[in-house]
């Protein structure tokens, strides 16, 4: 069975917003699942983040293929009705509000469980559901001791990629949910899921020394911070740049042997000696020489590549038709075999399947009095 298929019959709520439960809900989807994104009057901010095709963002497009949107005002009681109706319906509801705007939404646990007894209900926080912070990925991975750990002695650097969004949000959530529904029980279940705490388990490898009773890893010291001489990033004679992490001693001693260096092969630990010598080695070739000699020789170490040829290997972008758009890339699911997964399905305009979502639910004859109230929306094409 594909993987496109596995999660067929399953049916997610998705009340997340911006990127970390967005893209959780989308690789649900990937795999099956019919994800119902329930958006507000005006819609999920990430709409109107730039850049833009014509007047789609391209973020929206990326995050929210392969669901359906139906727009619901939860803070009138009829639009709060809908949704109950449609909890009674599914298998999985996904919160990505702060603890305050659940409670007062009356859309916690405790509510939704009585809707629907067999209930997955995953909450989707930055610090977990007892702490109301508002916050961003910048802010967590502060938190989980990961930002102060990154960058040169001075100060920390921000990294070019969300880690928390992603790596303590996203992926935890899909994990959860795949887990949740391979127990499926006859009494709800509840999960917090706080992105501080699912970046914990980044730290295992720099928190061994520390839990071990060593003392707190230092930024520019400890052996993933980048500054180890062999363990970092080097300018090629091209002003390219080559990563080079040759940890172990054999790896080591491959590369000394590949330069003619033999004189280096018990000095991998002189670091003085090798901040001097890697520099005015790895500038005597260019990027291509060096790419092709780490093959050669059996060396961990490749090119920092910008986007452009990332994209432009086989498979990692896929051509779907957008209804206005036209033919329109996104970034292929890396879960999915791409020769039988091409059936990606664009991401829904604001409200596209409100009224089909709310005739399933057996509310056809009210969608007319719900819009002139403006409990719901649909798009303009209705």
């Amino acid at each position: 069975m594909p993987l496109r298929s596995v999660l067929d019959e399953i049916r997610i709520l998705d009340l997340t917003t911006n990127l970390p439960g967005p893209l959780a809900s989308q690789i649900l989807g990937d795999f099956g699942a019919d994800v119902i994104k329930v958006e507000s009057l005006i819609g999920d901010p990430i709409r109107h983040y730039p850049p833009f095709v014509d007047h789609e963002s391209q973020l929206n497009l990326l995050l929210n293929r392969n669901k359906r949107s139906i727009t619901l005002d939860l803070k009138q009681k009829e639009g709060l009705e809908i949704f109950y109706k449609l909890v009674e319906t599914c298998d999985v509801v996904i919160i990505g509000f702060r603890p305050s705007t659940v409670k007062k939404l009356k859309i916690e646990y405790s509510a939704l469980s009585k809707i629907n007894p067999k209930l997955i209900y995953c909450q989707l926080t930055g610090y977990g559901s007892t702490d109301n912070r508002v916050g961003h990925d910048l802010n967590y991975i502060g938190e989980a001791g990961i930002l102060n750990l990154t960058g040169p002695k001075n100060y920390p650097v921000v990294p070019g990629v969300p880690i928390a969004d992603i790596g303590g949000g996203s992926l935890p959530t899909v994990i959860t949910v795949l887990g949740a529904l391979l127990q499926r029980k006859d009494e709800p279940q509840y999960f917090d899921i706080s992105m501080v705490e699912h970046l914990l388990p980044w730290l295992s490898v720099v928190a061994a020394e520390y839990i071990a009773g060593l003392g707190e890893p230092e930024r520019t010291l400890h052996a993933l911070s980048g500054y180890i001489p062999w363990y970092g990033v080097y300018q090629a004679k091209d002003q390219k740049f080559i990563s080079f992490a040759p940890i172990e001693s054999k790896f080591w001693k491959n590369f000394c042997n590949a330069v003619d260096r033999s004189d280096l092969i018990d000095k991998q630990h002189n670091l003085e000696l090798c901040e001097v010598e890697l520099p005015k080695i790895f500038s005597l070739r260019t990027t291509d020489e060096w790419t092709n000699l780490f093959v050669k020789f059996d060396i961990p170490g490749g090119e920092v590549l910008t986007l452009d040829p990332i994209f432009r290997k086989k498979d990692r972008l896929t051509e779907v038709n957008h209804p206005e758009l036209g033919a329109i890339k996104l970034i292929s699911s890396p879960y999915l075999n791409p020769k039988i997964s091409r059936d990606y399905q664009v991401a829904p305009s604001l409200g596209e399947h409100t009224r089909e979502i709310l005739e399933e639910i057996g509310m056809n004859e009210d969608i007319e009095r719900f819009m002139k109230k403006g409990v719901i929306g649909t798009n303009n094409s209705e």
